[in-house]
């Protein structure tokens, strides 16, 4: 019985590590694609040889001076600081008001924001770009900076305000003895013991502000203003396309998100975990 029980487990453990190998095949081969044509010549780029013959790493340094890289950093830079900010600040505020207020509405208010996550984008985008132009803001950064700084995103703040739900509320009755108000409890007490969540918000900013092309193509009409998601389509001409030098803008540019997953990844998991987010 034993003997059978040992036998099950190894196969089923075999078997998920086979399982999980697949899958990291699966998603690590499109990276390795990249990778390789990255280091190619254009005339290797549409041959059956999967690496190249000659690892041109000068297609990196081509493809930084063919396009105003480091202008397309400093702007994107300059959208992806205020937005984390905005973003995590915001909707830590909006989540502390749902854990820790009672008023009246608030089961109701707190349905009609969850509703609003399965509003899809494109509704929104006519009516926002129209606002937008009519106040003067087309051809600047400040439509997608300035929404970050209104509520932060309903999944953010459902995030965040499960986690808070479970942070003890003796904590709140101990620093109200102390004579600290409610917004000295929020920075000084539920900030600091809320950053698994946080840290998570940040991370799904940073890869959504630093990997967006639909928002800075509808906002952005002058090229001195592209991002990098934005300048890749440089390489794009009318009838042919720089394949090698736009994979190795586009690992360049994978860079920085990959380097933020892994140094905050423990935080991360912790952050979107249900018994993290449940704890108390």
């Amino acid at each position: 019985m034993n003997y059978s029980s040992t036998r099950s487990r190894i196969v089923s453990r075999i078997f998920s590590m086979v399982l999980l190998i697949a899958g990291a095949v699966i998603v690590l081969v499109p990276l390795l694609w990249t990778l390789a044509t990255s280091l190619k010549t254009p005339a290797e780029v549409f041959t059956d040889s999967f690496f190249p013959a000659a690892w041109m790493w000068s297609n990196y340094a081509n493809a930084v001076t063919a396009i105003p890289f480091f202008t397309f950093l400093k702007n994107t830079l300059i959208i992806l600081i205020p937005v984390m900010i905005g973003t995590v600040f915001s909707a830590a505020l909006c989540a502390y008001g749902f854990a820790r207020f009672n008023f009246r509405g608030k089961r109701m208010l707190f349905l009609v924001l969850l509703a609003t996550m399965m509003l899809p984008s494109q509704v929104t985008m006519i009516p926002m770009f129209i606002m937008f132009k009519e106040i003067g803001w087309v051809d600047t950064f400040l439509p997608l900076i300035v929404p970050a700084f209104f509520g932060g995103g309903a999944f953010n703040i459902f995030l965040i305000r499960q986690f808070m739900r479970g942070i003890p509320r003796d904590l709140d009755e101990s620093a109200f003895v102390d004579g600290a108000n409610q917004f000295q409890i929020f920075t000084r007490i539920m900030l600091p013991l809320s950053m698994p969540p946080l840290i998570a918000v940040s991370i799904f900013t940073f890869m959504g502000v630093w990997n967006d092309f639909q928002g800075p193509l509808i906002y952005l009409n002058s090229s001195d203003k592209y991002t990098l998601a934005l300048g890749l389509s440089m390489f794009k001409g009318l009838y042919n396309v720089e394949w090698n030098m736009l994979m190795a803008a586009t690992m360049l540019i994978m860079i920085p998100p990959l380097l933020v997953f892994f140094v905050a990844q423990k935080y991360f998991i912790e952050g979107i975990s249900i018994s993290s987010a449940i704890k108390g």
